[in-house]
């Protein structure tokens, strides 16, 4: 049944998106600096991502491995670069409760920047093809593809939408130098995902 296959999409979205990375921390962090509806529309940027890779997993598992090894190595280097831009930005920030503007247009940019971080990561195919043979989805009909790939978006955005309603629980315990280390402290962490994107592949 379709409706079976988009459970074990759900499944498969949260299990992707929940690592912590980069996506995650400026997620969190835009959630403490903006608002909720920030940080999920940032995160749902992620998800489109998550659901492209899930796609083309889907509909082409025996090519995916071949392809994901031609073009990995510079996808990480223009990621890396990214990152360290992000974390360069990052950390010359210093938000103040008092004059935050959640606007739409920065909403946009930021899922813009999420989808941008995800999507050069194309290892993340190789997530999604060891969860579909782990769980058996090999041998899928177009039908059951097509199912597995909208609960894969729906379980993406379900974890987006929890840990933003939990970020934001915090929002009213903190103050101007709180959001000042966790910029710092986000901007350190995702610089070094940054570094390492990029030694590994030009060292």
């Amino acid at each position: 049944m379709p409706v079976i296959y988009i459970l074990w999409g759900g499944l498969i979205g949260i299990l992707v998106a929940a690592p912590l990375g980069p996506v995650n921390l400026i997620c969190i962090r835009r959630t403490l600096a903006y608002s909720k509806r920030n940080g999920f529309t940032v995160g749902m940027g992620a998800a489109v991502a998550d659901t492209i890779f899930g796609a083309v997993a889907a509909f082409g598992l025996s090519s995916v491995m071949g392809w994901v090894d031609r073009i990995n190595g510079w996808f990480e280097i223009i990621g890396g670069i990214i990152l360290i831009l992000v974390s360069i930005n990052l950390w010359t920030k210093h938000p103040h409760l008092s004059d935050v503007k959640d606007t739409v247009r920065d909403r946009i940019k930021g899922a813009v920047t999420a989808f941008t971080l995800t999507i050069m990561n194309p290892m993340t195919i190789l997530g999604f093809v060891a969860l579909f043979v782990a769980l058996g989805l090999k041998d899928m009909t177009s039908a059951q593809a097509v199912a597995l790939i909208v609960g894969i978006f729906l379980g993406s955005g379900f974890w987006w939408f929890t840990i933003t309603r939990c970020a934001g629980y915090m929002k009213g315990r903190l103050s101007d130098d709180h959001l000042l280390k966790i910029n710092r402290v986000s901007a350190l962490i995702v610089a070094l995902c940054g570094i390492w994107a990029l030694g590994k592949n030009l060292v």
